[in-house]
C-alpha cells in the first residue's frame, strides 16, 4: 500500500490546528509507525484528546483510500509532511499540516522568496490600486504571491502577481475541488497555470467560516512577510496578522486615512509594531540580502504598465468598491495608450467572442428573457421586468440560466450574456 494513504488517514484523525499532529509525529516519526501503535502508546502521547484518541483508534483505512483514488483520477497532487518538497518553514510551526493537496505546479518553497497579501473582502479603491501595484511589483521583482483567493484584496493581489506573469500559491479554506468563492473559477484557472492551489482539508469538503482562520496559519507560515492591506480591526486578515507575528514572520501594513474603517487594521498594526509598507520597496530592501539571487529590484518601474481594471474584468476578480460607477470617466487622451496596449502579456492574444447561447430546446420563456439582455455590457434585473413576466418569475428564469451557464449574474443586481 501507498504510504501516502496513511497520511491521509493522519490528517483525517487529527483535528486540524491542534498539537495533536505534531505531538504525534514528534513521537512515532511518520504516519505509518502512529498507524502500527496501539491505543495505550498513543493516548499516554496525546493526553486527554478524547475526539482524536478515537479517531486515531479507528484503522479503518477505507476513506482515506478513496480519497487517494480520487486524487490520482484526477491529477491532484498530495504533499505530505515527509516529502522533502514539503515547505520547511511549515515545519517550523506550531501547527503544521499533515498534508497538503494541491493543484499546479509546486514552487520550491525552500528556496524561493514568499509573501503574503491580506486584507479585507470589502475594499476600497485606495486598497484595490495599491494591493494590485504593490503585489505586481513584488512579484516582477522576484517574490511569490500568497494568499487566500477571496473577494477583495485577496483575489486582486493575485491578478497582479499573475498580471506580471509570476507564479502565485492560493490557499484554500475547502477541498482542492471546491472553488470558493465560486466567481474565482477563471482566477484559479489561471493560477494553476504557472503556480498552485492548496489545501490541507480533504476533497468535496464544502467551504465553512470555522475552515478560514485555520487556514490563515499557512498563508502566513509559508511566507518571510505578510502585507495587510485593508481592514476592520476585526478582519480575518487580524488573525493572519496575528499568526505571522507569532510565527517570527515580519508583518508589514499599509498606512490609511485615520477616519476610514477601511484602515482600522492597518493603523492599529502600525501603532502595535507593524513595519509600514507604502511601495514594494519597503519588503524587498528589507529581505534583498537575504536572497541576492531572486530579489531583483531594478526590474521595478515606476508605473504599473498593465492596466488594473481590465486585469481584474479579464480574470473575472470579484474587488468591487463603493466608488465604482459613481463617477463620470474621463474622456479618452489618444497621446496616452489605449487598455488593449496595457494588456499584460498573458492576455495580449485577441481571442473571438462567441456567446454561450441556450439551445432551441431550452425553456421558452427563459430563451426569450435571454434575448432581452444586451448583447455587449449589461443590463439591470429591473430593466427585464415586464407584465408578462414579473419579478418573481424573472429571478427564477435567471437562476435557470445562470445554472446552464448562460448568464452571469454582477454585483448590483445587474446580469450580463457570457462568452466561451
Amino acid at each position: 500500500m501507498d504510504n501516502t494513504v496513511y497520511w491521509i488517514w493522519l490528517s483525517l484523525a487529527c483535528t486540524v490546528d491542534t498539537g495533536t499532529f505534531a505531538t504525534l509525529i514528534e513521537k512515532f516519526g511518520d504516519a505509518k509507525a502512529v498507524y502500527d501503535a496501539d491505543d495505550y502508546s498513543i493516548s499516554a502521547c496525546i493526553g486527554p484528546k478524547m475526539s482524536d484518541r478515537a479517531n486515531l483508534k479507528n484503522k479503518d483505512l477505507e476513506r482515506a483510500e478513496e480519497i487517494y483514488s480520487f486524487c490520482v483520477k484526477h491529477r491532484v497532487g498530495i504533499l505530505t509532511y515527509s516529502d522533502d518538497r514539503y515547505p520547511a518553514s511549515l515545519r517550523r510551526i506550531m501547527t503544521p499540516p499533515p498534508l497538503l493537496y494541491y493543484r499546479g505546479k509546486l514552487p520550491d518553497f525552500n528556496s524561493e522568496f514568499f509573501v503574503s497579501v491580506v486584507g479585507t473582502r470589502a475594499l476600497s479603491d485606495y486598497g484595490r490600486k495599491n494591493a494590485f501595484k504593490i503585489s505586481y511589483d513584488l512579484a516582477t521583482a522576484g517574490a511569490t504571491l500568497v494568499s487566500g483567493m477571496a473577494v477583495g484584496i485577496d483575489g486582486v493581489s493575485l491578478a497582479g502577481a499573475i498580471a506580471a506573469e509570476k507564479p502565485t500559491v492560493a490557499i484554500l479554506g475547502s477541498g482542492i475541488d471546491v472553488c470558493y468563492p465560486a466567481q474565482h473559477l477563471t482566477l484559479a484557472r489561471e493560477i494553476v497555470k504557472n503556480g498552485c492551489i492548496m489545501t490541507e482539508y480533504p476533497p468535496k469538503t464544502p467551504p465553512s467560516k470555522y475552515n478560514f482562520p485555520k487556514r490563515n496559519r499557512i498563508i502566513s507560515g509559508l511566507s518571510r512577510a505578510t502585507l495587510v492591506i485593508e481592514g476592520k480591526e476585526d478582519s480575518g486578515a487580524m488573525i493572519t496578522a496575528r499568526y505571522a507575528k507569532e510565527q517570527g514572520r515580519e508583518v508589514f501594513a499599509l498606512p490609511g486615512n485615520v477616519s476610514s474603517e477601511h484602515s482600522q487594521l492597518s493603523n492599529l498594526l502600525l501603532k502595535n509594531g507593524a513595519k509600514p509598507c507604502t511601495s514594494a520597496e519597503d519588503i524587498l530592501s528589507h529581505f534583498e540580502k537575504d536572497y541576492p539571487a531572486r530579489i531583483n529590484t531594478f526590474r521595478l518601474k515606476e508605473r504599473c504598465p498593465v492596466d488594473m481594471m481590465y486585469t481584474l474584468r479579464a480574470l473575472e476578480v470579484v474587488a468591487n468598491c463603493p466608488s465604482d460607477g459613481i463617477y463620470t470617466p474621463a474622456r479618452k487622451r489618444t497621446s496616452r495608450p489605449t487598455v488593449a496596449d496595457r494588456k499584460p502579456a498573458f492576455l495580449r492574444k485577441e481571442q473571438s467572442v462567441q456567446e454561450a447561447a441556450p439551445p432551441a430546446d431550452f425553456d421558452r420563456e427563459a430563451i426569450r428573457l435571454y434575448k432581452k439582455i444586451p448583447q455587449k455590457g449589461d443590463c439591470s434585473v429591473d430593466d427585464l421586468v415586464d407584465g408578462d413576466t414579473p419579478l418573481r418569475d424573472v429571478m427564477k428564469l435567471l437562476l435557470k440560466l445562470e445554472m446552464g451557464k448562460f448568464i452571469v449574474m454582477l454585483p448590483g443586481e445587474r446580469v450580463s450574456r457570457k462568452t466561451k
